[in-house]
């Protein structure tokens, strides 16, 4: 569940500042920015996040790694793997890792703030 603490829920937004900072921005929520996998990888380290939003391609990594990486410390984060082309194959390998596949551009923007959401409503 996000924001378990009574705060606003932590979000780690990784790759995805001038696309969705913005949107997420407006005070529900708390972000962070990451720059790329090694930035968002020492966050990680540092922080609980309830939710990680990443970019598909992260350098020589993917946003599929960090979700793995951010679950060893916190299994029940909610992640979602944005990508700007449709990849069935991504979606599906998402799904298995338990996350949400999203694609850019952001006109549905409220698509992404529904899963944060519904995450957050979602019993502990």
């Amino acid at each position: 569940m996000l924001g378990t603490t009574g705060m606003r829920p932590r979000i780690l937004l990784v790759n995805l500042a001038e696309s969705l900072a913005p949107l997420l921005s407006s005070g529900e929520f708390e972000v962070t920015l990451a720059a790329d996998f090694d930035d968002a990888a020492s966050r990680l380290r540092g922080h609980a996040f309830d939710a990680v939003v990443t970019a598909h391609r992260l350098g020589s990594h993917n946003g599929l790694h960090l979700v793995l990486r951010a679950r060893v410390d916190r299994p029940s984060v909610v992640a979602v793997v944005t990508s700007t082309v449709v990849d069935s194959q991504l979606e599906a390998e998402a799904r298995v890792f338990g996350a949400v596949y999203l694609v850019a551009p952001w006109q549905d923007a409220a698509r992404l703030l529904e899963v944060l959401r519904a995450a957050e409503a979602r019993p502990a």
